[in-house]
């Protein structure tokens, strides 16, 4: 079927591919790259700790929205092959990281108390985003968007200790 989609014979698929399954890594190789461009795309929405929580969500839902349908394949697969749990990991751990890095600055600039553990507070935090995601846009669970965005940016800022001021999500 992905060699006739192609346009191309079975041996000029196996020319590039030794399987199936090497071209499943590689799409799920590529859908991280392309996931992690997307998410960033999103407009920065001010300097505020409190906007780059919020921004950062939004980009995740953004892009876990357009790779939905791939997002839960990789989900499935990750159980069963070693080697796509461990692409799935690297990109949750470049998420986890670049959570860990803000939160280390904050705490820094003592917005954060020294006595949250930047590492599993990143952890916490990404997997509440993460299966949000999941639950919303692959499982089907109803929920809107800012009010998605708001709650969550609202949950990470509480564990935090940061301030957050509700508002009404453009």
């Amino acid at each position: 079927d992905i060699a006739a989609a192609a346009g191309v014979s079975h041996g000029t698929f196996y020319t590039y591919f030794e399987s199936k399954h090497e071209l499943f890594r590689e799409v799920v190789g590529t859908l991280v790259q392309d996931f992690i461009g997307q998410a960033r795309s999103v407009p920065k929405l001010g300097h505020s700790p409190a906007a780059r929580i919020e921004r950062a969500n939004r980009g995740y839902l953004l892009a876990y929205r357009r790779n939905a349908r791939l997002m839960g394949v990789l989900e499935q697969a990750a159980v069963l092959d070693g080697d796509v749990r461990q692409i799935r990991l690297e990109a949750r751990h470049a998420w986890v990281k670049r959570a860990e890095d803000m939160i280390r600055r904050l705490q820094e600039d003592r917005l954060v108390a020294d006595h949250i553990d930047p590492y599993y507070a990143a952890n916490a935090l990404g997997s509440m985003v993460d299966r949000f995601a999941y639950v919303w846009l692959v499982l089907g669970e109803p929920f809107e968007e800012d009010q998605a965005v708001e709650t969550l940016t609202q949950l990470y800022c509480a564990a935090l200790g940061l301030e957050r001021e509700p508002h009404s999500p453009a």
